[in-house]
C-alpha cells in the first residue's frame, strides 16, 4: 500500500488525490472483510459448540415441506442423525406417532404467516427411542424481506417433562386419594345414621310393649301379639349386632371357619326353609334346583349357611309381591356354584361396582325403604372368600331383577387333610411326628419348636428355603410349618418347589405360619399348595391343635 502511494506522488496532484480516496476505500473494505470474516467465524464457532440443536432448512413449504441443508453437532449428538443422513430431508423423520398433530398444525400456520414459533412435541431418535424438545423457529429474510430459510433452535426437555409428568400424577393421585377420603367420610357418615336408625328402631316396640306388659294394662287378646313382636324385633337387633360383630371380625383378620366336608344342599335347604315364612307374606314363589351329585367342599356349614341366607334375605326384601326368586346348585369347573336370581328391583349400573362394600347401600337416604346396614352382601363375600370362593353379581338394570353367584372350589385330596373326623381334644399326642419348621426369625423359630416338642413332636428347624430343600430328603418330616417371608426364596416359592422336586413332597401337609394375614395371603398360600393358613401371632393351644388335627387326619388314611 506504501509503494502504491509513493508512486503515485509521480502523478499530477488532480491523480493523486484520486488515488488516495481510492486507497483509503480500499483499506476501508479490507478492514471490514476482516471484521467479517471474524464474525463469520465466531458465528460458525458458537453454531457448532451450541449445546441446542440447530437447523437451517429451505423456505418451502409446500409438501414434502422443508428441506435440511445445515445441522450443527448438537442435533446429531440429541437425534443420532450425521449430517449427511439428513441433508436434503424434510423434518419429518424426527417426527411419530406420539408427535401431537396440532403442534405440528400450529407449527405450520405460523410459519405460513412468516412469524416466529414457540413450542414443545415429542421427537424421535435415530434407534426410535422418544424424547421431548422445546422448538425455538425463525424466518431467515434478506434485504428484500423475503424469507430464504428457516432457522430451528432445539432444546431436549425431556427430564422436564418427566418430573412434569411425575408431579401432575402425585398431583392427580392426591386428589383422587382426597376424593376417596371424603367420599369415605360420607359413606361413615350415612353409615352411623343409619345404624342410630336401624338399632333404635327395634327398641321402640320392645321397650313400648314390654312397658305394657309390666303395667298389667295390656288386654289378654294382645298379649300374644306383644310377645311375638317384641320376638321378631329382638332377632332383628341381635341380627344387627351380629352383622357389626363379624364386620368387625373380618376387618380384624379374625374370622374364623369350622372347616369341615360339607354337600352344600344341606346349608341350602336350611336356609330355604328359614325363609320360606317371608317369601310367603309376600306371596313370593320360591323355586329350588339343587343337584345332589356336585360333591362336597371344604368349609363352614354355619358360615355357608349365612351366605345363602342373607342372599335368599336381599332376594325377598327387594323383589316385590308375587314375584319369584330361583336358586339353583350345580357343579361348574372344579366349582360348587349357587345361583340366586330374582324378579326385583334389579340394581342401577352405577351401583354395581359397589355393591359388596362396607356401610355401603345404593338408597342412603332418610327416605329409603328397606332396612338393614348394608353389611349382608360385604359380610358374604368375605366368608366366601375365607373359603378360597367367588362371589358376584349382574343386573341389567333398575326394575330388572339380579343375579348373585356363588362359586366355592369342590374338596381335593389335600384338603381332606383338615376335615374335622373327630371332636376337638385337649390332650393332644404328636410322638413319632417328625416336624420341619422353615422360619427365619430365630425367636419364632424357638417358640414353636419348644411348644411342639411339649407334645412329643421330632422338631427339626432351619432359616431359609435352601436349607430346607437339603433337609427333607434326610430327615423325611411328617409336616412342614413354613414362614411365607423367608429371605432370598420365599415360602410360595418353597412350597411349589417342595411339590415338584421330591416324590414325597406331594404328601407332606404343610402349614404356612405367617405375618401375612389377610384373605387374599390365605387364597394365595392354599393356592401355592399349602393345607393351612396360620396367621401371626398365633396362641400355642391354636397352634398345636392344628398340627395334632392334620397328625389325626394322617394316620386315620
Amino acid at each position: 500500500m506504501s509503494e502504491l502511494q509513493q508512486n503515485a506522488s509521480l502523478l499530477p496532484s488532480q491523480q493523486q488525490s484520486q488515488i488516495t480516496t481510492a486507497l483509503e476505500e480500499l483499506s476501508t473494505a479490507l478492514r471490514d472483510i476482516q471484521v467479517n470474516e471474524e464474525t463469520i467465524r465466531l458465528l460458525v464457532s458458537a453454531v457448532q459448540q451450541s449445546r441446542d440443536s440447530i437447523i437451517i432448512t429451505t423456505e418451502k413449504l409446500d409438501p414434502p415441506g422443508p428441506e435440511i441443508v445445515f445441522v450443527n453437532p448438537a442435533f446429531s449428538q440429541m437425534t443420532g442423525y450425521a449430517l449427511a443422513e439428513v441433508i436434503g430431508k424434510t423434518p419429518r423423520l424426527l417426527q411419530g406417532t406420539n408427535t401431537d398433530r396440532r403442534v405440528l398444525d400450529d407449527l405450520r400456520q405460523h410459519l405460513l404467516d412468516g412469524i416466529p414459533f414457540h413450542g414443545e412435541a415429542i421427537n424421535y431418535h435415530k434407534d426410535g427411542t422418544e424424547f421431548f424438545v422445546e422448538w425455538n423457529i425463525t424466518p431467515i429474510r434478506n434485504v428484500n424481506q423475503s424469507i430464504t430459510h428457516f432457522i430451528a433452535i432445539q432444546r431436549e426437555i425431556t427430564t422436564r417433562k418427566r418430573m412434569e409428568q411425575e408431579r401432575d400424577r402425585l398431583l392427580q393421585r392426591e386428589q383422587a386419594m382426597r376424593s376417596e377420603a371424603e367420599a369415605a367420610n360420607r359413606v361413615k357418615d350415612e353409615f352411623l345414621a343409619t345404624l342410630s336408625h336401624e338399632l333404635r328402631t327395634p327398641l321402640t316396640p320392645i321397650l313400648g310393649w314390654s312397658k305394657l306388659l309390666q303395667s298389667n294394662a295390656l288386654p289378654a287378646a294382645k298379649l300374644q301379639e306383644a310377645l311375638i313382636s317384641i320376638e321378631q324385633h329382638a332377632k332383628r337387633q341381635a341380627q344387627l349386632v351380629d352383622d357389626l360383630l363379624d364386620i368387625s371380625r373380618i376387618i380384624q383378620g379374625k374370622l374364623t371357619l369350622n372347616l369341615t366336608a360339607v354337600s352344600l344342599v344341606t346349608p341350602i335347604s336350611d336356609a330355604l326353609e328359614t325363609v320360606h315364612l317371608a317369601a310367603e307374606a309376600k306371596s313370593i314363589q320360591i323355586k329350588s334346583t339343587l343337584n345332589a351329585t356336585v360333591g362336597k367342599v371344604l368349609g363352614d356349614a354355619g358360615r355357608l349357611q349365612q351366605v345363602i341366607w342373607n342372599l335368599l334375605s336381599n332376594a325377598i326384601k327387594f323383589t316385590p309381591e308375587k314375584g319369584c326368586i330361583q336358586v339353583e346348585l350345580e357343579r361348574v369347573e372344579h366349582y360348587a356354584q349357587i345361583t340366586v336370581c330374582d324378579t326385583g328391583q334389579g340394581i342401577h349400573p352405577d351401583f354395581l361396582p359397589y355393591v359388596f362394600d362396607r356401610f355401603r347401600q345404593e338408597d342412603s337416604s332418610i327416605t329409603r325403604s328397606f332396612g338393614g346396614l348394608g353389611l349382608g352382601l360385604a359380610i358374604s363375600r368375605q366368608i366366601v372368600e375365607a373359603h378360597g370362593g367367588t362371589m358376584t353379581v349382574q343386573s341389567p338394570g333398575v326394575g330388572q331383577g339380579s343375579a348373585f353367584t356363588v362359586r366355592i372350589p369342590l374338596i381335593t385330596s389335600s384338603q381332606k387333610l383338615l376335615v374335622n373326623t373327630e371332636q376337638p381334644q385337649s390332650n393332644f399326642n404328636l410322638s413319632h411326628t417328625k416336624v420341619l419348621v422353615v422360619e427365619d426369625d430365630a425367636g419364632t423359630q424357638e417358640f414353636v419348636s419348644f411348644v411342639l416338642e411339649q407334645y412329643q413332636a421330632d422338631v427339626t428347624t432351619v432359616s431359609t428355603a435352601i436349607d430346607a430343600l437339603q433337609t427333607i430328603p434326610r430327615f423325611q418330616p411328617d409336616l412342614l410349618v413354613i414362614d411365607i417371608g423367608l429371605p432370598q426364596v420365599d415360602g410360595y416359592a418353597l412350597i411349589r418347589q417342595i411339590r415338584s422336586m421330591f416324590p414325597e413332597g406331594g404328601q407332606i401337609p404343610a402349614i404356612a405360619l405367617t405375618a401375612y394375614a389377610s384373605t387374599q395371603d390365605r387364597q394365595r398360600a392354599l393356592a401355592a399348595g399349602f393345607q393351612k393358613h396360620l396367621p401371626k401371632p398365633i396362641e400355642p393351644y391354636d397352634l398345636v391343635a392344628v398340627v395334632a388335627q392334620i397328625v389325626t387326619s394322617m394316620r386315620s388314611r
